[in-house]
């Protein structure tokens, strides 16, 4: 009986402990999505290809946060970084470069991704994620982990993101 109240006792502890905009596991009903594809050049010069859609075939999450364009708190859907980038074996790889649609690349140290869950987000509060609100594909990271992350900047929230390789 004590075993039960120690476990119960820690159970409530660590229930406490989540925070409220760290990324929730969901499952997301089928919408239509803005046109888009984002490429991970993995190992061995495989390619992946992957649309809004193919994205959310994959385990799934959602993180309220804001953002440094948005006071607003919005709950937005997607796949960990950390995920996509150990099914295309490039997890263990130093850095990344995130290209967008636009031309934009960054460099994405394997720090960040190690110690902070950077949501590849494909939806906007419930909605598909639009090319007008930083989509369709747009890395996002929960705000009370931007802040005190000491490898986090806001180069790293890529919209429109199209490319991933190691570099």
């Amino acid at each position: 009986m004590r075993a039960i109240s120690f476990a119960a006792i820690i159970a409530v502890f660590l229930a406490g402990s989540v925070r409220a905009d760290a990324p929730e596991p969901i499952e997301l009903e089928p919408i239509d999505h803005v046109a888009a594809e984002l490429v991970i050049a993995g190992v061995g010069g495989n390619e992946l290809r992957f649309t809004p859609a193919t994205l959310e075939q994959l385990s799934t999450y959602r993180v309220r946060t804001t953002t440094p364009w948005r006071e607003e708190p919005a709950d937005f859907d997607g796949v960990l970084l950390a995920d996509l980038l150990r099914l295309s074996g490039l997890d263990t790889v130093e850095q990344i470069r995130v290209t967008a649609e636009n031309d934009f690349a960054t460099i994405i140290p394997r720090a960040l991704w190690e110690t902070v869950p950077v949501l590849v987000a494909t939806r906007v509060d419930g909605r598909a994620h639009t090319r007008r609100e930083r989509g369709p594909i747009q890395f996002v990271i929960p705000m009370a982990d931007y802040t005190s992350s000491p490898v986090a900047s806001e180069a790293h929230l890529v919209w429109m993101a199209a490319r991933i390789e190691a570099e």
